[in-house]
């Protein structure tokens, strides 16, 4: 009787099993004794780190994004099938289960140490040299981007190349580098940009504009009387807002005198045309002051139709 009291004392639990898998996926299948299917597992939730590496050292489509937040969706499934899995494990197992080896704790707490000092390394190379998640506090984007979108930012998208009319990036503020600001690249190093009567011009001419439905102001808060456009920039499309102050008048003036974009600068604009502090404020934005690229909404802050790349909205 005494023997059979030790052994159902190993008897594996549930709560124990499902607790490590979600600490690490694979840890609930090492105790209930299957370590080779748990080291499978603890590898298909880490590929996902390498692989989202190599895409953005390989290459800076928003293409490759979308498969990151696929990769990053996969980790997730990976977790939830460890986790299943290791509550059938629990079922399977006998009463009287025979500790292994590696049922002790301190191979739990090693592995663990050595799965997270890795996966942190990797998570803050990603977040330092390749993708950053940022929140977007004001409006100065709408229609575009709503106050509280979560974007990914691709970090490496000009580590070859310069910045396109049309690119949403952000940038450290430069009367304020603890800042980040977010706007919409409309002139290149050598353009001349004027805003006159609230119309843009770019190299003298006037940029084509098409006027939508006014739909889209619907969902501002609090509500605002505008006109929503398509601009045309080279070979950008992006929407634009052209918000009236209280009083009657049609736009508010929010006009620039015409200047040259000094090399190795940008001109940039928000699409909330008269809600926006940006170039027409602090100037042309260096180059080597962009943090990355907004490719792809991940976490609208309304409708989830909303959710994805950020190309020709």
């Amino acid at each position: 009787m005494a023997e059979q009291r030790v052994n159902i004392r190993n008897k594996r639990r549930m709560w124990v099993a499902i607790m490590l898998s979600l600490i690490m996926p694979g840890l609930g299948q090492v105790y209930c004794g299957r370590l080779a299917r748990g080291l499978v597992l603890t590898f298909l939730n880490m590929l996902p780190l390498p692989i989202i590496m190599s895409l953005l050292l390989a290459s800076n489509a928003a293409i490759v994004v979308q498969q990151i937040v696929g990769l990053i969706i996969a980790g997730g499934l990976v977790q939830l099938v460890a986790i299943i899995d290791s509550a059938r494990l629990v079922k399977r197992t006998k009463m009287d289960y025979e500790l292994k080896d590696y049922n002790r704790w301190y191979v739990y707490v090693l592995l663990i140490l050595t799965i997270t000092v890795g996966s942190a390394g990797s998570g803050l190379y990603l977040r330092d040299q390749a993708l950053e998640a940022f929140v977007v506090p004001v409006g100065s984007m709408y229609p575009t981007i709503f106050q509280g979108d979560r974007l990914l930012a691709n970090k490496t998208a000009y580590n070859n190349a310069d910045p396109l009319k049309g690119d949403i990036i952000v940038f450290r503020n430069p009367h304020n580098r603890k800042e980040n600001y977010v706007e919409r690249v409309v002139a290149l190093a050598g353009d001349t940009v004027e805003v006159r009567d609230s119309e843009l011009y770019i190299n003298g001419e006037k940029l084509k504009r098409e006027r939508l439905s006014d739909s889209p102001l619907a969902t501002l808060k609090p509500k605002m009387k505008g006109e929503v456009f398509y601009e045309f920039n080279g070979q950008a499309k992006y929407k634009i807002i052209m918000v009236s102050p209280k009083g009657g008048k049609k736009f508010s003036s929010m006009d620039f005198q015409q200047i040259t974009v000094p090399k190795y600068h940008c001109f940039v604009l928000g699409d909330n045309r008269n809600n926006s502090l940006d170039s027409r404020f602090f100037g042309s934005v260096a180059i080597a002051s962009i943090k990355g690229r907004f490719d792809y909404l991940y976490f609208p802050a309304e409708r989830w139709s909303r959710f994805g790349s950020l190309k020709n909205r």
